[in-house]
């Protein structure tokens, strides 16, 4: 653990980032490229995907169901912050498909045994923090 650091790459060498810049055509080859990983496992996705939605109906009965119906808008959106956290299992997925890797559902969960858990961790930590805020700050404006 003397080694944290959260900019650490996946080999866990302490890298600055870069700025580049992108064009138009870069967002079409990432939607081309989103859809040919959906297309090669559509039911890995599709399985994965419907986490989040069905959290989201879960959050919407609790809250209902415990007189907080006014946190539901702010659940909903602010859920949105867990978002990409939520999603590194298909990050992982889409990973291992571009190195030509196998990536069936279970490879989901290799993204465990990364170098770069401790970074992930850490954002996963600071996205939620965030998450909290934004309630609070919603419940407060309520009352």
């Amino acid at each position: 653990m003397a080694g944290f650091h959260v900019m650490a790459d996946a080999q866990g060498l302490h890298v600055q980032p870069t700025v580049r810049h992108i064009t138009t055509s870069d967002l079409w080859d990432a939607l081309r490229l989103g859809a040919e990983d959906f297309w090669a496992k559509p039911s890995h996705y599709v399985f994965l995907c419907l986490i989040y939605p069905v959290v989201g109906l879960i959050l919407t009965r609790w809250t209902s169901g415990s007189s907080a119906i006014q946190l539901v808008y702010p659940l909903m959106s602010g859920f949105a912050l867990i978002g990409p956290f939520a999603a590194i299992g298909l990050y992982e997925i889409s990973r291992r498909r571009e190195l030509g890797m196998s990536s069936r559902w279970h490879d989901a969960l290799d993204v465990r045994r990364s170098p770069a858990l401790p970074s992930i961790a850490a954002i996963g930590v600071l996205l939620f923090a965030l998450f909290l805020l934004w309630l609070f700050t919603a419940q407060s404006i309520y009352t």
